[in-house]
Order: C-alpha cells, then structure tokens, then sequence
C-alpha cells in the first residue's frame, strides 16, 4: 500500500491532503466552539446535521440522475461550487450575529450549500484516485486523511480563538480546490508517459481496468449490494459517534478528555486505521466481492460491541471510549469508499452515477437516523448493523449462487471474447487507431449499440458518432459489417491487409 502512495507521488499527496481539509471543514463546522453560536441560533426540532445531509442528498440525486452532464459541467462549475461552499459556511457562522434575516433561514440556507459543496469537493478527489491510481493508493489516501483528522482539529480548537477558526473554516473549501488542482496537474504529468485505457477523467488517461475487475464485471450486482450496505452501515455506525449529532463536542468538555487529549491514544487509534486497511482492505483485495469484506463488516461490528460494553461501564475511560469510536467510524467510512472504489473499476454504470447512488443511500439513511431514530438504545443500533450485514451477505451468497449455476460463462464464451479482443488490437496497431478509437472498436465487434458505448464509456452521443465515423475511415469501409470482417480476418492476413490498404491510393 505505501508502495502505492509512493508511486502516485504528488497526485497522492495532495490528494490526502485535501481529503484532510475537507474532514477538517465538516468537523470544526459542526463542533468547533467557533460555531457554537450558530448552532445553538437554529431554532428547529432537528440536528443541524440533517440540513448539511440534505445538501449531499441532493447533490447526489443529480450525480444519479444527470451523469454525463455532471461530469460535462464539471470543468466550469467546481470554481463556482467552492465559491458556495465557502458562502454556505460563511452563511451559517454569521446568521445568530446579524439582524438582516432570519437567523433560521439563513443557516439552513448556508447548510444546504455547505452540504453540496462538500460532497463536490469529496466525490472528486475519490474519483482522480480510483481512476488514475491503484485502489491501494487511494485507500492509502483516505486513511491518511482519517489519522491526521483528529489533531489538526485539535490543533484549531485549542491554539485559535473563536474569529480565527471562523474564517479558516470559511476559507477550506477554496483551499480543497487549489489542493484538487494541483493533484489533477500532477496524475495528468503521471498518466501522459503511461498507456492509458482509451477512458478519461477530468481530462486525463484513466489506468487501465485491474484484471480482476475486468473478470468482476458481472459482480455488478454484488458491488450494488455491498454499496448499498457500506452506506447504510456508515449511517448507523455515525449515529452512534461524536460526528452523528452535529453540537456534541469532542473536546475536554465537561471535564471528559478525547482521544486527542493522550498522544498514546491517538497513536493507538493511527496504528489500528493503518492494521484495517492494510489487513480487511488491502489484504482481501483479490477476493470475490462475495467475501472480501466480510472482514471489514465483522471488524466494525466487535469494534461497535466492545465500545457498547464500555459506554455501559461507568468505571470506563470516557478517552479510551471516544477513541473507540473513532476508530469504528472511520473503518465504516473506509469501507464506503473502498467499495465505491471497487465499483468505479469494475462496473459500467457511469462514475459519477456510482458516486451518486452511494452517497444518496449514505445521506438518507443518515437523515433518517437524525430525524427518527437519533434516540435509539445502542442495542438496537448493533442489531441494526448485524442485520444490515446479514441481509448483504444473504443477498450476495444469492446472487453469487445463481450466476454460477445459470449466468456463467462457459470457457469457450471466455475464449472467444479473449480472441476477439485480440484481433482488435492488432486491427488498432494496423490501421494506427487512437486509444479511445480502440476501445469503441472493441464494443462496435462485440455487437454494442451507440447508445451502450455513450453509457460505458461516458461520452456524448456526437463525440460516439464522430468516432465511429474515424474508425471507419481509417478502416476504409462503410458499415460495421465491413469493419467485423476486417477485425476476423486480421489475424491471418495483417500484413495483406495493411498492405493493400496503402496501395489503394497510388491505385486511385
């Protein structure tokens, strides 16, 4: 895994440390004293928490419904989404201190922005690592931001007064874009000396497809499951934590240390992140998504257990009890991005379409526990979380099962796929088809309809038509059943055919 981090070099770099700016963002907002003020103004029945929520709610409908226009508008719009950002949290620290609105309105209004610029900024950080980077590195990555988290908000909270922390907070969202942004420049530097896939993202190469995701492709529904339970996991589990009720301080409040109060601790809870990932994410990498984290499911349930155990004990350290359960929130919100990760690799639902479904069942499962069941005894938490586990590995046991004994493939279906792919790389280097002229040829041979090729490669309907077009004038035929018998008689007769290609001109 460090491996990893180190080959991505700067790409990884300031990628971690935007995934720790915007952390740090969402958690001063939320509990940092500088903030008090505004939450205590919000005079509504229901955590502040769930109006931020309800931003990534509908930031992540629209990267489900509108895909392909997400991404297209991306370019132009993540300037003006960190500029809201940074209004919405702005918005939300100074409504209790001005008379021109309704304090009320105003903070809602600003969590809403807050919420969906939050989510911009997040999704693309952790769609430049899963598409140009191995899934190590960005796990590796995450976990980063999750063990430097801590003390830098410790470090906001203890050393700035109030007004200080304000304005840092304000200003995060425009610093996670510049952090973005060098990240993309430095992946683009990365991936122009290396052999893309044919797919791109934010205008760079895409790596290409790991060949377990390529044999994974039909997991699809299993990915679906374990995304929709990684959600709903981290919802539950974020319920029970310090983070899940936005007011609720972390701090030596009431005279109850944090983990942050005994570097020992803090070390403890660094060490047990890296163990996770590393051993229940790293080490199961080569799993069928029907096993592979299971580990990750069962770790979070003895960590929720044994932090239950010692909520109910009042000998217990209230340190030692908070570390716990920092440490089984992030192992849930390492696991829901190690799946989305799996998915953007493996699946041929659009990238921003799988971060969206994720994000939508994470942001109402939350909203539901904030609204209905933020009082739930901690038993029925647990028992929550053990069914939501059953329930996945039922489904995917299921799923697993009927595909072997009815969907499977047979070896000579996996031969014949493997041979076509084969001649169309050889018909790609005959007739010098660029990377992503290549990958449509492959999908026009296996009989893929334009509107397929629009979905699975993420491309607007005339930026197909216009490659379609290329290829078969680079081909020299008029329709797809010319270019077929070109790719099935390419094997045998390359160098005839490249060279009667060349001829036809001075024949002309």
């Amino acid at each position: 895994m460090l491996a990893s981090f180190k080959d991505a070099g700067f790409c990884a770099l300031f990628a971690a440390v935007g995934l720790t700016v915007n952390l740090t963002w969402c958690t001063l907002a939320g509990h940092t004293p500088g903030f008090t003020n505004a939450l205590a103004s919000l005079d509504v029945p229901v955590n502040p928490r769930a109006f931020f929520l309800m931003g990534i709610l509908v930031m992540s409908v629209v990267f489900t419904v509108l895909p392909r226009k997400a991404r297209e508008v991306d370019a132009s719009l993540w300037p003006a989404v960190a500029l809201l950002a940074c209004m919405g949290t702005a918005c939300f620290a100074i409504a209790s201190s001005q008379s021109a609105f309704s304090p009320a309105v105003l903070s809602i209004g600003g969590l809403l922005l807050f919420g969906i610029g939050y989510f911009w900024l997040t999704a693309r950080f952790v769609l430049l690592l899963a598409r140009t980077q191995t899934y190590s590195c960005t796990i590796a990555c995450l976990a980063f931001s999750l063990i430097v988290e801590p003390m830098l908000v410790a470090f906001v909270e203890h050393s700035l007064h109030a007004e200080l922390q304000v304005s840092i907070v304000v200003l995060m969202p425009i610093l996670s874009a510049a952090l973005f942004q060098c990240a993309r420049h430095a992946a683009l530097k990365q991936r122009s000396s290396e052999k893309g896939s044919g797919r791109t993202v934010f205008g760079i190469p895409s790596r290409p497809r790991t060949p377990s995701a390529a044999e994974g492709r039909s997991d699809t529904s299993n990915a679906l499951i374990l995304i929709a339970a990684a959600s709903l996991l981290l919802a539950t589990v974020r319920s029970l934590s310090f983070v899940g009720l936005w007011g609720e301080g972390h701090m030596d409040a009431a005279g109850e240390p944090s983990m942050t109060s005994n570097p020992l601790l803090w070390l403890g809870y660094a060490a047990g992140l890296a163990v996770f990932s590393y051993a229940a994410l790293g080490r199961t990498a080569n799993w069928s998504l029907r096993l592979r984290f299971q580990p990750s499911f069962v770790t979070i349930i003895i960590t929720l257990s044994v932090s239950m155990i010692l909520a109910g004990d009042p000998h217990a350290d209230p340190a030692l009890l908070d570390t716990l359960m920092r440490l089984n929130d992030s192992f849930s919100h390492l696991m829901f991005w190690a799946v989305v990760s799996i998915l953007l690799d493996i699946s041929a639902t659009p990238s921003y379409r799988v971060i969206g479904i994720g994000a939508s069942l994470y942001s109402a499962g939350s909203i539901a526990w904030v609204l209905f069941l933020g009082n739930a005894d901690a038993v029925e938490n647990l028992i929550v979380i053990v069914v939501i586990y059953v329930l996945a590995m039922a489904s995917m046991h299921y799923s697993w099962n009927k595909r072997e004994g009815e969907n499977e493939p047979s070896p000579s279906a996996t031969n014949v796929t493997d041979a076509l792919e084969k001649r169309c790389a050889e018909v790609s280097e005959a007739y010098k088809l660029s990377p992503r002229e290549s990958e449509i040829l492959v999908l026009l041979a296996q009989g893929r309809t334009r509107t397929y090729i629009q979905e699975e490669l993420v491309l607007a309907e005339n930026t197909v038509k216009s490659h379609v077009a290329h290829i078969y004038t680079k081909l020299g035929v008029r329709d797809r059943q010319d270019m077929i018998d070109i790719v099935l008689d390419v094997a045998e007769n390359k160098a005839e055919l490249k060279g009667q290609k060349d001829e036809e001109p001075q024949r002309r």
